[in-house]
């Protein structure tokens, strides 16, 4: 059984190794500069991790993980206002990443609704998320969420590498 939680500090060496392999296994195959994923940091992405989970999050966001029955850390979400900004009518999904091993699991749908539920409670009422557009696993991941492509695109900056992204968009309230 997969269950949610806030990230904790402690997390930083588990989020570190699982984002680096998640992005590994996700992005091979001409989404992402092989170079590139083979040239990411298990250390960098856990400090970075251990500076992010120091502070407290921004109003409105969350940083969740996923745990294996074991207590494993097996994902992780970000959730927040659209774009960042606090005074964002919608809230997004920043990231969603599980370990590849897990895929298929539950950890990314648990992951998924946990922060959705985040952002219907902290009062949005649509969420969106960007995707890599030719990431098909992901994307078909989302729509059997019952997420939609809204046909915005845009071409993002994600670590030095340019990736063209696709905007989904869901309904947090009935209505």
């Amino acid at each position: 059984m997969v269950t949610t939680r806030d990230a904790r500090p402690a997390d930083a060496p588990s989020l570190g190794a699982l984002h680096v392999r998640a992005w590994q296994r996700a992005y091979r195959g001409g989404l992402m500069p092989d170079a590139f994923l083979d040239g990411l940091s298990i250390g960098e992405r856990a400090d970075r991790w251990e500076r992010t989970l120091a502070r407290e999050p921004r109003p409105g966001a969350a940083r969740l993980v996923a745990e294996d029955e074991q207590g494993r850390v097996i994902g992780f979400t970000v959730v927040g206002p659209a774009g960042g900004q606090a005074d964002a009518i919608e809230g997004e999904v920043y990231s969603l990443n599980v370990e590849p091993d897990a895929w298929g699991g539950g950890a990314g749908r648990a992951l998924l609704a946990a922060g959705t539920e985040h952002l219907r409670q902290a009062g949005f009422t649509v969420a969106i998320l960007w995707v890599h557009s030719d990431n098909l696993r992901a994307r078909a991941f989302y729509e059997r969420a019952g997420w939609h492509p809204d046909g915005e695109q845009r071409q993002a900056e994600l670590d030095g590498v340019d990736v063209p992204e696709v905007r989904y968009r869901v309904a947090l309230v009935d209505g």
